[in-house]
Parts: structure tokens; C-alpha cells; sequence
């Protein structure tokens, strides 16, 4: 059986089916969206459905056999263990929760769906092939109450609980909580919340207080109704209630599922906010034409599109939802009194951020309906940034409150103070992380190994959401107290600095283990493929060059020596100017003035090096000029030549400026140079 079928089924064996639910009921809800959130947190690179419909024998009438097999082959080696057909089941609940009416299908077409699913054909896999799945859900209910409880209380109804026409899928429906016909009527009930001015979005159990307190149990399913009343279930449900309501455009309808959905995200570039688009999609189109005027324009080979045809965001824009149709993929983006925007590293600008990131700097925005809670999770959690910014910045939406830059140390701390808050920041939780894995480092040949690193540049160890900070992190077999602190707040482990040896090395973490290997260098052979060069005939090279046959490679020209060539330009220099400095200026012979900017410290550095300050001084290069580089600090200016020729400065307006520059540094230098300076400056500012 292929690997990515062996993890899909750990996966789920641990995520629905793990020690954690002990005394729990235990629900396999699998819709898109938990599908999607799997594959993001344990790094799934092939999509549920598509593993599955690879072992497919479609056409047999035993099209599961594979599957089975494999079962069989696992149940071998031991007897005890889960049975290994969960991604199939999983399968059969993704397509029940995709039971809604629509222009295709009614809602009661179950199989459609699940072939659709699996085949992408709604005719391969009817009801007559159905048989085994309904017998793997009782196998599967048979283990799980043979355990005790000890890998969840089992939700799964016998088959006498089962009406006459559901007695095969209806085991999969048990599990869909929230159904398609849910969703369908959840646009209209939202919209009846919203009619009534209340702040959006709401927290899932505030959802589930107003259907019963205005009676609106009735226009859900009956699995849903009971999932209401059962205290176990309610937050799941409350949950997923409030998923959907932080995802909702504001629409009539929410976006089908067989519908491409682009996601309309905000970006801050040159101190302007505009829009960007987002497509996950594997299939992008250069350019995708909407309704109303609005176009996606593809950002190179990205999944990032320009948007044009929108109003700019602003307080109007960002508190309404945003939806636009086209031919089999829509644009939206849910309504939020929060905007919280982070570095992307694809877009190289601050852009909307599905929630916060501990370590990382971070631009909040908040309507003044929200103000308050943000200003709650800031005091509660916050590193920096808790003080509004009171700046009046232009591209600042009207009325909003703006917070920069603000960060989080404490995964933990972020993660407790949105649950108290709630309200609409409440949603920003971090990104789920379902096991140990590593990040980040300098990887040294990762077409050839994958896990090797440079000395010095290890990676970062990424932990587990549900144990982070409560176990004992080993490197080596050994635990290493210098990383204490960052276990303790769940942030991610920075091996760096531990000063490994070259070799391999292990990192173990509440009874998981991880490898990887460190070295100076990687030998690499070079893949030559075409060799450009000149071709010699009779000891005579050729005028031009081509590529070289290989029976010319022995004796044509494929370099050329240039130690002896003359540079047309001046050398270039390179000067060390200090951080501290309250002004760096360069006055350059030709009159010329540049003013010197510190640079910020560069993101490597502060991924890498958290503890570690900024150096001193700072690089200015300085490519076929001179001139005086000049510094003032503590009132006091200095000066130090760079190749400086005499002063000749042309008769402009910024020549004033650069007179007006050395005449207040005149004292920096006793050299008749600089003295040479000086009197020019004189002379311009007479």
C-alpha cells in the first residue's frame, strides 16, 4: 500500500480515534474544511479523496478490494490496533456533508456524491458497491466499544437505530453533524442576526444560544438538533458554528463546495491598503474575469492574484463581506471589525493573516466595535504593541484603532487569553500544530537529503499543540536547559546555538522522535547538461559563441581569463557606520548629499537570533564615488574620507544642502581636503 494511504491513516487514527478522547464521545467529522486544516497541520501533501481513489479497482465488483486487503495485512501484525480503512470512512463522511440541494442533485443523493468524490464520475460507485463501506462503519463501531472507552465513547448507531432507507449510509450522516442542509439555511440566519445591528462575527455557543431563545431548532437537521441538546456535543457543534459565521461573505448562500473559492485578502504596501487575492486551487489561470468589472491577475508563477475593479479597503469595505461570482470560482471575504496583517514571505508586504503567529511582528486593526477586546488579548498577552498607535496615519481606516508592532512571546499565554476574550478576535488562533516536525534552518542540498542542515544553521523544533510546554524536549538523548524557555512557552525551538557537532542528531519529545544531520559542506556534482563556449578550427577560435557538440568540448573554449583585464571603475568601498549614530550623511565630491538610513535588523536574524542585539555598526557601500562620510552623535559631528576628490560641487539646489551639511561638520577634520570642502561649502552659501 502506497505511504501517503499509511499516514492518512495515522493521521486519522490519532486525531479522532488517540488516547486524548478517553472517556469522551467521539465524532469523525470530516468535511472539507477539517479535511483541508489535517493536511495543513501534518504537512499532507496529497489530498484525502485523491489517496483514496487511487486504489480504487473501478469497474470489479469488489471496486474496495485493495482496501480491504490492506486491513487484513495490518490486522496481522496487530490484532488490537485501529482497523486500517479510516480514510475511506472519512471519504463517506465528506460526501455526506456535502448532501444539499443544488442544481445537480437533491439533498438526499448520497452516492452521487461519494462517487463524484472518489472519481470524480457520479456513476462509478452506486449503491449496489456501497455494502462493504456500511460493514467497515460496524467494524469499526465494534472495535471502538471493545476498548472501553478508552479511545473515545463511540457515536456510531447500531443498525437497528437506523431508518429502513438510511441503513447503509447512515452511519456516515451520524458523524456529519452539520449537514448540507444546515449550511444552507446558516446564510439566513445569520443575516436575520446581523438585520438587528450586532456586532459580527459571533462566538459559536452565542450562536447556539440564539437559535434556541428565538425557537429556530426546527430548520436544522434532526443530527444537528440532537447534537444541541447533548452536552459532549454542544462544543464541537458551538465550534463549528462559529467557523462558519467567521467565514461567512455575507451572501445569500454559502460558496458550494464544488465551487472554487478565492480567497480576497488585504495588503499594506508603500503606506497604501489594497487588495489581494488568494486561489489554493493546483489549477490557476493567469487572469480570471468576475462580475462586475472585477479582474484577478496572477503574481508571476504565485498563488497570489492583483485585484482590480473593488473600492479600497476602508471602514466601510473591511465590516461588509465581499463576494464576486464567476464561471466556477468565487471571490469573497467575510465581514471583521479585526484586521490583523503579517509578513508574507511570497508577497515581501504586510498582508491578512488567517491569525497570529507567535514570534512575529504583527499590524492590528480594529473597528471601534471591537476596540475593546482587542485591547483585552493585547494586555493579556501581548510582548509589545499594547498602546494604540496614535499617529494619524492616511491609510489608517476612519475611526479604527491601529497597534504596531505587535507581538507574542507566549503561544500559551495568546492561546489562553482568546479563549477568555472571545468575540471577533477569538478566531485569530494560531495555526493548529498537530505533531513534532522542524522548520526553518539552512538546508544544504535538499534534493539530495532533505533533512541535512549546515553546521550552525539547524532548524527549528516545532511542538505539538496538545503537549507543548509540559514535556521534556531531548536533543541527542539528552535535555539541554538553555531550551527551557522557549518549551515553556510553546513557541518553536531554535537549535541554534547548542553548538552541535557535524553528524546526526535526534529530537525526541513526548515519546516522538525526529532525525536529522548537520555538515560544513555538501558535494554536489554539477549536472552538466549544454556547455556554451567557442569552437577552435585550425588553433583558430570562433567569432561568436554556440553550444559545443561533445566532440568539441576537448577542444573549444568554455571560460576566459580576465586577471588581466583593466576595470573602467573605481574601486569600491565599503564603510562601517554606527547604529547609534543620530545622523549619517555622505557629502559627496560633486555636491551631492545622501542621507544614510539604519537598516532594520533582517529577518533571518530575528527568526535565528531572537536574544541576540543588533551589532554596532552597520555596512555602507560605496560603488565609483567619493567623498566624506560624515556621522553625528551625542551633538558632535565626525568624519571619515572615502576616496574623496577635490570638492567641485555643481551650482543646484541640493548643492545648498550639501554646503549647508559640511559647513555645520567643518570641524571634523584638520585634513586640507576636507579644508578644501569647507571652502567650497563657504562659497555656495554666500
Amino acid at each position: 500500500m502506497d505511504h501517503s494511504y499509511q499516514v492518512w491513516q495515522d493521521v486519522l487514527a490519532e486525531e479522532f480515534f488517540g488516547r486524548q478522547h478517553a472517556g469522551h464521545p467521539t465524532v469523525f467529522y470530516v468535511d472539507d474544511d477539517v479535511e483541508q486544516e489535517l493536511r495543513q497541520g501534518y504537512g499532507l501533501e496529497e489530498p484525502l479523496a485523491e489517496c483514496v481513489g487511487r486504489f480504487l479497482r473501478l469497474g470489479t465488483a469488489e471496486p474496495y478490494e485493495a482496501l480491504e486487503a490492506y486491513r487484513w495485512r495490518r490486522r496481522q501484525q496487530d490484532k488490537d490496533d485501529i482497523p486500517a480503512f479510516l480514510p475511506l470512512l472519512a471519504c463517506s463522511v465528506v460526501a455526506a456533508s456535502r448532501m444539499v440541494n443544488d442544481r445537480n442533485h437533491r439533498a438526499t443523493a448520497y452516492h452521487a456524491r461519494f462517487s463524484t468524490l472518489l472519481t470524480g464520475d457520479e456513476r462509478q460507485l452506486g449503491s449496489a458497491h456501497y455494502e462493504p463501506v456500511s460493514r467497515m462503519w460496524q467494524v469499526l463501531a465494534a472495535w471502538q466499544r471493545e476498548q472501553h472507552g478508552a479511545r473515545g465513547l463511540c457515536t456510531i448507531p447500531l443498525p437497528t437505530d437506523l431508518p429502513s432507507n438510511r441503513s447503509m449510509i447512515g452511519f456516515a450522516q451520524s458523524q456529519a453533524l452539520i449537514s448540507g442542509r444546515d449550511r444552507s439555511f446558516m446564510p439566513r440566519f445569520f443575516r436575520s442576526l446581523r438585520e438587528h445591528g450586532t456586532t459580527w462575527p459571533l462566538p459559536g455557543e452565542t450562536l447556539l444560544a440564539q437559535i434556541e431563545i428565538r425557537g429556530m431548532e426546527r430548520h436544522f437537521s434532526k443530527g444537528f438538533r440532537n447534537a444541541l441538546q447533548e452536552e459532549e456535543f454542544r462544543p464541537l457543534l458551538a465550534k463549528l458554528m462559529g467557523n462558519y459565521a467567521a467565514s461567512w461573505d455575507g451572501s445569500d448562500e454559502l460558496v458550494p463546495t464544488e465551487v472554487v473559492r478565492a480567497e480576497l485578502l488585504v495588503r499594506l504596501d508603500a503606506g497604501r491598503l489594497g487588495w489581494v487575492a488568494r486561489l489554493r486551487s493546483p489549477e490557476r489561470k493567469s487572469r480570471v474575469e468576475l462580475r462586475g468589472g472585477v479582474v484577478l491577475e496572477q503574481l508571476g508563477d504565485t498563488a497570489y492574484y492583483e485585484v482590480t475593479g473593488l473600492p479600497e479597503p476602508g471602514a466601510g469595505t473591511l465590516t461588509k463581506g465581499i463576494r464576486r461570482d464567476g464561471d466556477r470560482l468565487v471571490l469573497s471575504r467575510p465581514p471583521s471589525p479585526v484586521l490583523v496583517l503579517a509578513r508574507d514571505d511570497v508577497l515581501g508586504v504586510w498582508a491578512t493573516t488567517d491569525g497570529f503567529r507567535p514570534g512575529e511582528p504583527h499590524v492590528v486593526l480594529a473597528a471601534p466595535t471591537a476596540q475593546r477586546d482587542v485591547q483585552r488579548l493585547l494586555d493579556k498577552a501581548a510582548t509589545t504593541g499594547r498602546s494604540a498607535d496614535t499617529s494619524k496615519l492616511s491609510w489608517v481606516p476612519q475611526g479604527w484603532s491601529l497597534h504596531k508592532p505587535v507581538t507574542f512571546d507566549d503561544a500559551v499565554t495568546l492561546r489562553r487569553a482568546l479563549h477568555e476574550v472571545q468575540g471577533a478576535v477569538g478566531l485569530l488562533q494560531p495555526p493548529a500544530q498537530f505533531k513534532l516536525r522542524l522548520e526553518g534552518g539552512l538546508k544544504l542540498a535538499p534534493s539530495l537529503d532533505p533533512h541535512l542542515y549546515l553546521t550552525g544553521g539547524e532548524p527549528q523544533v516545532v511542538l505539538p499543540d496538545e503537549v507543548e510546554g509540559t514535556g521534556l524536549l531531548l536533543v541527542d538523548g539528552k535535555e539541554r536547559s538553555e531550551l527551557r524557555k522557549a518549551i515553556a512557552t510553546g513557541r518553536a525551538v531554535p537549535l541554534t546555538g547548542l553548538g552541535l557537532e557535524p553528524g546526526r542528531h535526534t529530537v525526541s519529545y513526548a515519546g516522538v522522535e525526529v532525525e536529522f544531520a548537520t555538515a560544513d559542506q555538501a558535494d554536489v556534482e554539477p549536472r552538466i547538461t549544454k556547455v556554451c563556449g567557442f569552437t577552435v578550427v585550425d588553433g583558430k577560435a570562433s567569432e561568436s559563441p554556440a553550444l559545443l557538440e561533445e566532440r568539441a568540448l576537448p577542444t573549444g573554449i568554455v571560460g576566459a581569463d580576465c586577471t588581466g583585464a583593466a576595470s573602467d571603475h573605481a574601486a569600491d568601498r565599503t564603510e562601517l557606520c554606527r547604529r547609534d549614530a543620530d545622523e549619517v550623511l555622505f557629502a559627496a565630491a560633486d555636491g551631492r548629499l545622501w542621507t544614510l538610513e539604519t537598516p532594520e535588523k533582517p529577518d533571518w536574524w530575528t527568526e535565528r537570533l531572537p536574544d541576540t542585539p543588533a551589532p554596532l555598526r552597520f555596512e555602507a557601500d560605496f560603488h565609483g564615488i567619493g567623498g566624506w562620510l560624515l556621522e553625528r552623535r551625542s551633538g558632535r559631528w565626525r568624519g571619515t574620507p572615502v576616496d574623496p576628490s577635490a570638492a567641485n560641487p555643481a551650482p543646484t539646489a541640493n548643492a545648498r544642502a550639501w554646503a549647508r551639511a559640511v559647513l555645520n561638520a567643518q570641524q571634523v577634520s584638520d585634513d586640507p581636503a576636507w579644508a578644501g570642502y569647507v571652502q567650497a561649502a563657504k562659497e555656495l552659501d554666500r
